[in-house]
């Protein structure tokens, strides 16, 4: 079961070019066998078309992985969990890249064009799951160096991409939980972010 929590992108101007994917795609776990099995759920067309499309990370949480994908024109994030009969395999998250004229000098937020999914399988009574996998991505503002997320179970930390700014983070969390996230700006002042489907700082 897949949900989408908190839409919040814009729609894409017409006749702009989207900016190629930074992510560096790791050879060597092309060969995982999660990373097999995840790239299937991945639409064809993102992964024949183009000139790239391969695994950036892997993430183990349990006996659950997440993997990220970079394409030609998306990010993807997919999960694998064991299954009764075999691992199964579905998407968390596709994100367009952003697209080459799209501004980044906005300073109040620090974060546009922000998404927020989570995932899992609810119980044999269909009830939600306890716990899940979140997926966020967004935009950062020029001068934003790096971000954090959080949730009560996990957090994910990365740079932010000098030339497309896409922040793009997995972890585990509680159902339905809000995630607290904040970015490091080039000064290294730490800024806190103020979003609906965001927990407000502490």
């Amino acid at each position: 079961m897949s949900i989408r929590i908190s839409p919040n992108t814009p729609e894409d101007e017409p006749g702009n070019t989207l900016l190629p994917v930074r992510d560096r795609i790791d050879e060597d776990l092309r060969t995982h066998p999660a990373v097999r099995l995840a790239s299937e759920e991945v639409p064809l067309m993102h992964r024949t078309s183009g000139e790239r499309f391969g695994p950036v990370r892997l993430i183990e949480r349990d006996s659950d992985f997440a993997v990220v994908f970079a394409a030609d024109t998306t990010r993807w994030a997919v999960l694998v969990q064991p299954g009764r009969d075999s691992p199964k395999a579905s998407v968390i998250i596709g994100v367009p890249n952003p697209r080459a004229n799209f501004g980044r000098s906005f300073r109040a937020s620090y974060l546009e064009r922000l998404n927020v999914h989570q995932s899992g399988d609810p119980s044999v009574a269909r009830e939600p799951p306890e716990f899940g996998w979140m997926a966020l991505a967004g935009i950062a503002a020029e001068g934003v160096s790096q971000f954090e997320v959080r949730s009560s179970l996990d957090s994910d930390t990365g740079g932010v991409g000098a030339d497309d700014g896409v922040v793009f983070a997995v972890l585990r969390a509680r159902w339905r939980e809000k995630l607290h996230v904040a970015v490091t700006l080039a000064s290294g002042e730490i800024v806190h972010i103020h979003h609906p489907s965001l927990r407000p700082p502490s």
